[in-house]
């Protein structure tokens, strides 16, 4: 199966929102962490870049209200279609490196777990420095180089081989201007072991993609056998917190 994250998210978007309905205090926290790392006041101009279905600037704005609309980008288009349709929320579908390099400037911009997708990191940050005012601030949001999920061995060892480490980013970060700082977030997640197998299955993050169907059902086997003692899988999510700040 050739890998292509594009056709993952076209697949994806008709499940994706349904994966988090059971977990709104996992997206509220994450939420009210957004919020406060970002600083975000009323009259901000803030971009959700890699949004997705946009479930967290819908957790921003259950949570903050902004004069503006969140621009909301993202390549796939049925991802976006799941975006509220009303003025709170202004979707493009874009290329992230294609909108960095556009005319616009922003005050505040999130990138949650989409990093890894971009091949040209430095062009990426490059452009998205440009299109932030003075004072204004990205947030990027990765996993760090090892993570706790319960998924099969060589999900975890593909994982590690191809998550970005930080570190990387943070010297890349550097170099273009931004002052930055790091900080790690961790979410207890408890999580039926049933409902965390389907989204495996359904291939929840862009990681499983790589793996065909007979590999990932030997994998999901793998689990079965490792956690059958187990109805429901508690671990910690841990997220790292990039903050560049254009001064």
């Amino acid at each position: 199966m050739k890998y292509s994250i594009q056709n993952h998210y076209q697949n994806l978007a008709n499940k994706y929102d349904d994966f988090w309905s059971s977990s709104p205090d996992f997206i509220r926290f994450l939420g009210q962490n957004i919020i406060s790392s970002l600083q975000l006041v009323p009259r901000d101009i803030l971009v959700d870049l890699g949004c997705g279905t946009g479930i967290f600037s819908k957790a921003i704005l259950s949570q903050l209200s902004l004069d503006n609309p969140i621009i909301c980008v993202d390549p796939s288009d049925k991802m976006l279609a799941k975006v509220p349709n009303n003025d709170q929320y202004k979707p493009l579908v874009k290329d992230a490196v294609e909108f960095a390099h556009e005319s616009g400037q922003y005050d505040k911009i999130l990138i949650k777990e989409m990093i890894h997708h971009i091949e040209d990191k430095e062009k990426l940050l490059e452009g998205l420095f440009q299109r932030l005012n003075l004072g204004g601030i990205l947030l990027l949001i990765l996993l760090p180089p090892t993570i706790e999920y319960p998924l099969f061995t060589e999900a975890l060892k593909t994982y590690e081989a191809v998550q970005p480490n930080y570190n990387d980013l943070v010297a890349i970060f550097e170099k273009i201007g931004f002052k930055t700082t790091v900080n790690f977030v961790d979410y207890p997640v408890s999580i039926a072991k049933e409902k965390y197998f389907e989204m495996v299955e359904n291939r929840y993050m862009s990681l499983l993609s790589r793996f065909d169907d007979q590999q990932l059902q030997q994998g999901l086997m793998e689990m079965r056998e490792k956690y059958h003692e187990k109805s429901t899988l508690e671990f910690c999510d841990r997220f790292v917190f990039m903050l560049g700040n254009k001064s």
